[in-house]
C-alpha cells in the first residue's frame, strides 16, 4: 500500500514534467512535416498573443479569402488575443494606401545585404509597416488562394522585400553562417483554398505549403508551429455553399483554441 502511494506521489511529481516532453516532442514533429498538426497552444496563462494576420487576394470582402481572415479574426477576438490585419492588395491608409508592390527593384537587390538599411525599410511606408507588425507580432498568419499550386506573385514579394538580412536572417560573419532574424515568432497559421483535390495537390508538391513550413520557419523561432487549414476542390459542384460555412466556422473555433 506504501509502495503504491509512493508511485502515485512520483507520477503526480514527475506529470508536469512528462507533458512539457510530450509537447515539444510533438511541436518537434509538427516542425519536421506540417502535415502532423501542431499541439494546442493557448499562450501563456493570463498572456495576450500579438498576430500579424495577412491576407493576398485583389477581390478584397468578396472573396473567400477574405471570409476565411474574417472568421480567424473572429475567432482570435474571442479568444482575448491582439490582431493586426493587412490585405497586400489594399494597404493601410496609414501607410499611403494602394497595393504593396512585390517585385523587388534593381536598387533594392545591389543594397540587400545592407542590414536594416535597404532602399526600401528606407522609402517604402509599405514595407515598414510589415517589418514593424513582423518584429510586433509573436503569431504570423496567411491567407490566400493558391494559384497553380503555389502563393501568389504578391505574397511572394511580400517575403523577397520584407524578409531581409537584418529582419528575416542575419549574417553572424565571425561564424560564417546566418541567424535567425524573427525569434519572436513562435506560430505561423496558414488558410488558402486550392482548385485541385487534397491528393491531386499532394502529388504536385504543394510548393507553398512547403515553402512556408520548411523554409520560412527557418527564420522563426526554433520550436515554431504551423497549422494548415485548406479548403480543397474550391470550383467544383461537389463543394456546396454549406460546405463553405462549415469550414468557414471551422476556422473561427480553430483560431479561439489556437
Amino acid at each position: 500500500r506504501n509502495g503504491a502511494g509512493m508511485s502515485q506521489q512520483i507520477l503526480s511529481r514527475l506529470g508536469p514534467h512528462l507533458e512539457r516532453l510530450k509537447n515539444l516532442a510533438w511541436r518537434r514533429a509538427n516542425r519536421l512535416t506540417s502535415f502532423i498538426p501542431p499541439p494546442p497552444y493557448g499562450g501563456l496563462p493570463g498572456v495576450q498573443k500579438k498576430v500579424f494576420l495577412v491576407c493576398a487576394n485583389p477581390l478584397g470582402g468578396i472573396s473567400f479569402s477574405s471570409g476565411m481572415a474574417d472568421a480567424a479574426a473572429k475567432g482570435l477576438a474571442a479568444a482575448g488575443h491582439e490582431v493586426r490585419r493587412i490585405n497586400l492588395y489594399e494597404m493601410p491608409s496609414e501607410a499611403g494606401g494602394g497595393s504593396f508592390a512585390p517585385l523587388l527593384s534593381t536598387e533594392e537587390r545591389e543594397g540587400y545585404f545592407l542590414e536594416n538599411a535597404q532602399p526600401q525599410l528606407k522609402g517604402d511606408p509599405h514595407v515598414r509597416l510589415v517589418v514593424d507588425s513582423l518584429q510586433w507580432c509573436d503569431s504570423l498568419v496567411l491567407v490566400y488562394p493558391t494559384w497553380w499550386f503555389n502563393i501568389p506573385a504578391i505574397l511572394k514579394g511580400f517575403f523577397d522585400r520584407c524578409f531581409v538580412p537584418g529582419v528575416g536572417f542575419r549574417y553572424n560573419k565571425e561564424l560564417g553562417k546566418r541567424e535567425t532574424g524573427l525569434q519572436n515568432i513562435k506560430q505561423v497559421g496558414i488558410l488558402t483554398t486550392y482548385g485541385f483535390s487534397a491528393q491531386q495537390i499532394m502529388l504536385s508538391g504543394d510548393a507553398g505549403r512547403r515553402m512556408v513550413a520548411g523554409g520560412m520557419r527557418m527564420l522563426m523561432a526554433q520550436d515554431c508551429t504551423l497549422k494548415h487549414l485548406a479548403m480543397y476542390e474550391m470550383q467544383s459542384p461537389d463543394v456546396t455553399p454549406g460546405d463553405r460555412v462549415k469550414f468557414l466556422r471551422g476556422v473561427e473555433q480553430a483560431f479561439v483554441e489556437w
